[in-house]
């Protein structure tokens, strides 16, 4: 019964995906499993910066246009967050078009959030661009996603801690974290700044997750989502660890970490959801 309600009761639960790059098929098993509501954060199929920041505006413009209308075909809604991440910011020109087109998507409302932003290697250009995003995220009250730092962890996801306190954001996920990084903004100075623990093949495993939960059992600052991007990866991550978590963890506890931290974190998506199924 309890696994039932949480895997395949409809709306039980919120996953964090890379919409764009998920096939149709993916899409409708996401709604078998019950899931009714994707947030949907930008990343990009290359490493390096685009070739324009007219580039950006067209993904930004996929995302929270087309993309939602595409999900909508398969009983979805898809909430977008859009950014620019830090493998990205190394052209200062083309940094400085792309956030104009930034701020003016998030001006029109369709973006709940902005992500996923950070810093991968703690260079000069990643740093600024990731204080100017949280200013945009400061201007119009929006959340944030935040890559766990690539390189430096422990080091650099202290700065991106103490720049997300600078900058009163008052509501972020710190994706993609591990042990040490979890520990790290388990202790920040806000409830509301989020650990996303992301399940997946490119990512930890269903019983990593479990062990890094009993580690803290801080279930009111850790989301369970799969982050899945254009990499191989499996749907049914976070589903396989519902399973596992099933005997050793409260209903309550699970409940936080599957739905009610995503909607603290983004209160814009209860505006949104329907009581229908």
């Amino acid at each position: 019964m309890f696994r039932k309600k949480f895997i395949a009761q409809p709306g039980s639960r919120i996953d964090v995906v890379h919409s764009i790059y998920r096939t149709v098929g993916d899409l409708k098993m996401f709604r078998h499993m019950g899931i009714r509501d994707v947030i949907s954060s930008l990343v990009l199929p290359q490493e390096t910066p685009l070739s324009s920041g007219r580039s950006y505006y067209d993904f930004f413009n996929w995302l929270c246009n087309e993309e939602i209308k595409r999900c909508e075909k398969y009983g979805l809604r898809m909430h977008p967050v859009i950014g620019i991440p830090p493998a990205h910011s190394m052209n200062t020109k083309i940094m400085d078009e792309a956030l104009l087109f930034l701020d003016e998507f998030l001006s029109d409302k369709k973006a709940i959030g902005i992500g996923e932003i950070g810093m991968g290697r703690g260079t000069k250009e990643e740093y600024m661009a990731f204080k100017r995003q949280l200013s945009i995220a400061q201007k119009y009250d929006l959340p944030v996603i935040v890559q766990s730092p690539k390189y430096d962890k422990v080091a650099l996801t202290s700065i991106i801690l103490k720049e997300l306190k600078k900058a009163k954001i008052d509501r972020a996920i710190v994706d993609h974290c591990d042990k040490d990084t979890l520990q790290l903004v388990i202790r920040s100075h806000n409830d509301d700044i989020k650990v996303g623990l992301t399940v997946g093949q490119q990512a930890i495993s269903p019983e990593e997750a479990l062990q890094m939960f009993q580690s803290f059992s801080y279930e009111n600052r850790i989301i369970l989502d799969s982050g899945l991007g254009i990499h191989d990866s499996s749907i049914f991550g976070v589903s396989n660890t519902i399973e596992l978590f099933a005997d050793k963890v409260n209903e309550e506890a699970l409940q936080k970490m599957i739905y009610d931290n995503y909607v603290e974190v983004f209160p814009g998506i209860s505006s949104r959801i329907k009581t229908s199924v």
